[in-house]
């Protein structure tokens, strides 16, 4: 029985999700023949995918290279986190304005997901969780400048997290997106900012870049070349 054939949004959202997910690490190469042999379509196709994957900053293209999975820098992630800072604090006032007083169904059965996947200690799944929480929260705005943008920015966060290998989750308590969620459903708009603001920065303080090496390495030291000590001299 043959797979059912996709088209290119599907492709796409595919690709998407393997590095989102971090099932596709930071500085893997995307071989057009390959990705077109697994999705059983052309490389013109897979190449159209691809540039628009590179548009949005998640995959990078090489002349005479090719496709990777793009490697944010320590500014990368700087920029990344202003962003998202300015968006989800309007996003979540936004939800706060509407839906104060009401229960945010969608949000609770999300934060049962993550509460089971903690529980079972399913670090990959609760990954793909508390980013997909902050997605799902836009989409409920259903504004799609809101959505779109911050579905690109959770995929660079995550490719930023896998990049320093760090574990960004355990600088993530885990009841803030619940008082998140909490605040929004109460209509208190500046709580509910503040409670972005403060999640936001916890975690990107989880996420530590790799130190730059010393300036004033001892290269002699360190490859055992080091000349041995002259004697004292005698009288």
């Amino acid at each position: 029985m043959t797979s059912p054939k996709l088209n290119n949004q599907e492709i796409y959202e595919r690709i998407y999700a393997a590095i989102s997910e971090r099932r596709l690490l930071p500085g893997t190469k995307l071989s057009e023949e390959r990705l077109a042999q697994a999705f059983h379509a052309s490389r013109t196709r897979i190449r159209e995918v691809l540039m628009r994957l590179s548009q949005e900053l998640i995959v990078e293209l090489h002349l005479n290279r090719g496709a990777f999975v793009a490697r944010p820098s320590e500014r990368d992630m700087q920029q990344v986190f202003e962003v998202r800072r300015a968006l989800e604090r309007a996003i979540a006032a936004t939800l706060a304005a509407r839906y104060g007083g009401q229960a945010l169904a969608p949000m609770r059965g999300h934060l049962d997901a993550e509460a089971r996947a903690r529980a079972a200690g399913d670090r990959t799944e609760l990954a793909r969780l508390t980013g997909e929480f902050h997605v799902r929260l836009a989409e409920i705005t259903e504004n799609r400048l809101f959505s779109d943008n911050l579905r690109r920015l959770v995929a660079l966060t995550s490719l930023v997290i896998a990049q320093y290998d760090a574990q960004a989750h355990s600088a993530c308590p885990e009841h803030e997106h619940a008082d998140i969620v909490e605040a929004i459903e109460a209509g208190d708009a500046r709580r509910a900012e503040k409670l972005m603001l403060a999640h936001l920065d916890h975690v990107e303080a989880g996420i530590q870049p790799p130190k730059p090496p010393s300036r004033s390495l001892d290269f002699e030291q360190i490859f055992g070349t080091a000349a041995p000590d002259k004697p004292a001299r005698q009288g």
